[in-house]
């Protein structure tokens, strides 16, 4: 079970080949991966079923987003990576201002993903983003949900596939983050923002991004159901105005159902969370309810 009793011992191996101690590490979070703060890095452990390739292909990927001068985290210089260590992919991160007391905004992610947008295709073998293998894959392994909850997401997910494989992008594919958040980017000390975890890069259309930024205004607070026309503003285009955006990001939200469910022990908050999001699918009207971070 991937919890904190497993992933301890995994730091302090990691810890020694730095030459740092682990007895002041302080846990960050513990979800997707582990990751904690040791000193002046970040440790990031995967689970243990975490394709070593994938994370190779990260690796690869911000190696080059750095040589690029594109505002990103960067590596910790002091080793080869990714770390095999207790069978689990690691990967050690220079530690950057968490920004608590300086949030980054909606306007500045729109600036980043812009940015991001813009830059040629990078010379390593990026997964193709596959949403609909994604989200049957993670309600087939979901702990959680009943065959009721099955039903519902698989029912809706084949709705939705029709209009994903159908659908004509405006801005085409390009080098994408996947799952751009405030939470997923940082400030340099100088109080620049860069974009962070990478684990998602993939090739794929860059109203995908958009769309789950688009999710997360009106979805969680902050930053609310009013900041995505700030997003917009520092991007430079208006994606409500394409007729299949709405669709898009039905589709976002339910792979972000479905990623947790999988994710999710029985009888944990996430799970309860998990569920409140489904119950939405059904009861909510023009009033979508506001979901809790995971």
């Amino acid at each position: 079970m991937f919890v904190e009793a497993r992933t301890r011992p995994v730091l302090a191996e990691v810890c020694r080949l730095l030459g740092y101690p682990d007895a002041n590490a302080m846990l960050l979070r513990h979800h997707t991966n582990a990751v904690y703060a040791v000193g002046d890095v970040v440790v990031k452990i995967a689970p243990g079923d975490q394709d070593l390739e994938q994370v190779r292909a990260m690796v690869a990927v911000v190696g080059w987003l750095v040589a690029q001068d594109f505002p990103t985290v960067g590596l910790h210089p002091g080793l080869s990576q990714p770390v095999l260590a207790g069978g689990h992919a690691v990967t050690v991160w220079q530690r950057l201002d968490p920004a608590h007391d300086n949030p980054i905004t909606v306007s500045e992610l729109g600036t980043l993903l812009r940015d991001l947008h813009a830059l040629p295709a990078p010379p390593v073998p990026l997964p193709v983003l596959r949403p609909i293998h994604s989200i049957e894959r993670s309600v087939a392994r979901s702990e959680i949900l009943n065959d009721k909850e099955q039903d519902l997401l698989l029912g809706r997910l084949e709705t939705l596939a029709t209009g994903w494989e159908t659908m004509r992008f405006p801005h085409g594919a390009s080098l994408i983050q996947s799952d751009p958040q405030v939470r997923n980017a940082l400030r340099r000390f100088d109080g620049r923002p860069v974009l962070s975890d990478w684990d998602g890069a993939a090739f794929g259309p860059r109203e995908w991004d958009i769309a789950t930024i688009a999710v997360h205004c009106r979805r969680f607070d902050p930053p609310g159901p009013g900041a995505f026309a700030a997003f917009t503003a520092a991007y430079g285009w208006d994606a409500t105005a394409w007729p299949q955006f709405e669709e898009l990001c039905q589709l976002r939200e339910l792979q972000m159902i479905a990623t947790n469910a999988r994710k999710s022990r029985p009888g944990t908050e996430a799970a309860d969370e998990v569920h409140h999001r489904i119950a939405g699918l059904v009861d909510d009207g023009a009033d979508l309810r506001r979901w809790h971070i995971l």
